[in-house]
């Protein structure tokens, strides 16, 4: 009973949290609306010398754009160090930067007082934001009821993990999911460091790898297992992920340590990327400090974000929740109770469906880990061995 009481109140205190955040939403400053402006109105600005630019890099203090004069034009070998419009800066906001990378915005050029490495950079000064197509966010660490935005205008999320060194995490692959069904992106699964996993004599491991990969494509997610660090990268598998990346907005995001560097490096970016080795990931800092938009060789454009620990995503009710779950949509609205939480109540449609082999155990165990906070921020369950393969 105790259980059933602590579980009931924490959902009537997501949904109050819920509420409470729409309200926040619908009554934005009229500063913050006015900072979003579509395209088709920034013609006049532009017509007196401002520009159109993509959001590249976004710092504390600073961000970098790169002039955009059309979609997916990008020079991204043309800097500015911009700031912004100083009217935007001390509102009230439910994001943590009003600017993400990927964002589009409209420039005007303008010299202020900066650090003096960046002093040979032209300067700029965002006034305006278009409108966003599509965006990947978790919770702000710093302060909870804020949104961080990682990445904006994408469109699809590349979603990378190891298969050992680092172990996957497969509780942190389904929030990733979960995000992207919101948005309605297509999410594409690489599972790196294939050779760790062909040599690893941990039969029952190996074996949970490849049914959950298989599992994975079942439910229509495109899956990729590769070996993406060296020169050992087959032809075939390179022309792979060549077709994933070509002439798309990528975001690239996952676990540190997992190989994203690498697997940028084999598209012929125009930076190349540091690669993590093992001496920097027991120095504990990560080789991509913050996201960044970078131009592929190959065709398209990356948003490269940091290795991540770990990653809070907002709170969500069971419908919501069950949404970010493919195969649970089915069995929506045929539960016996409105507000099922799909946890123990009667008469649950997807509790049925667990139980008939329909729907995954560890999948539904995923589901309850992110409703009820039991995964923690890692993507697995928090009274498991981070070592476990059969963690979540």
């Amino acid at each position: 009973m105790a259980k059933n009481w602590h579980l009931k109140n924490k959902l009537e205190n997501v949904e109050r949290k819920q509420k409470i955040f729409r309200k926040r939403e619908h009554t934005a400053t009229s500063s913050q609306r006015d900072f979003e402006i579509p395209e088709a109105a920034w013609a006049a600005d532009i017509e007196k010398g401002y520009f159109a630019a993509r959001v590249v890099e976004v710092h504390k203090k600073y961000a970098f754009v790169s002039p955009e004069p059309t979609l997916f034009t990008v020079n991204t070998r043309d800097v500015w160090l911009s700031t912004l419009a100083r009217k935007f800066m001390k509102n009230d906001r439910q994001e943590r930067n009003l600017i993400a990378v990927g964002d589009r915005v409209l420039c005007r050029s303008n010299q202020f007082e900066c650090e003096k490495q960046y002093s040979e950079l032209p300067q700029c000064t965002v006034e305006f934001r278009a409108p966003r197509t599509s965006k990947i966010s978790r919770v702000d660490p710093l302060f909870l009821d804020r949104e961080h935005v990682l990445a904006a205008n994408i469109t699809q999320l590349v979603i990378v993990a190891s298969f050992l060194a680092p172990t996957v995490k497969w509780g942190l692959i389904d929030r990733y999911l979960v995000l992207a069904e919101e948005e309605g992106l297509e999410a594409i699964l690489i599972l790196n460091k294939k050779d760790l996993l062909r040599d690893c004599d941990n039969d029952s491991f190996v074996e949970i790898c490849k049914e959950r990969c298989a599992h994975y494509e079942k439910l229509g997610y495109r899956v990729l297992q590769v070996q993406a660090g060296g020169p050992k990268c087959p032809r075939k598998a390179r022309e792979e992920i060549y077709a994933i990346f070509r002439n798309q907005v990528s975001l690239l995001s996952g676990h540190s340590g997992v190989g994203k560097s690498s697997l940028v490096n084999l598209m012929r970016p125009e930076l190349k990327q540091e690669v993590e080795t093992e001496e920097i990931l027991q120095k504990g800092r990560h080789t991509t400090s913050y996201a960044s938009f970078i131009k592929l060789g190959i065709g398209g454009y990356v948003i490269d974000s940091p290795g991540i620990r770990s990653f809070l995503i907002r709170e969500r009710t069971p419908l919501e929740l069950t949404i970010g779950f493919r195969e649970f949509r089915p069995y929506v609205g045929q539960c016996k109770f409105r507000k099922c939480s799909h946890m123990e109540e009667p008469g649950c449609a997807i509790l049925a469906a667990v139980e008939a082999g329909f729907i995954s155990r560890w999948r539904y165990q995923s589901y309850i880990g992110i409703l009820t906070g039991a995964t923690g921020r890692e993507g697995r369950m928090q009274n498991s061995d981070s070592g476990d393969p059969e963690s979540i």
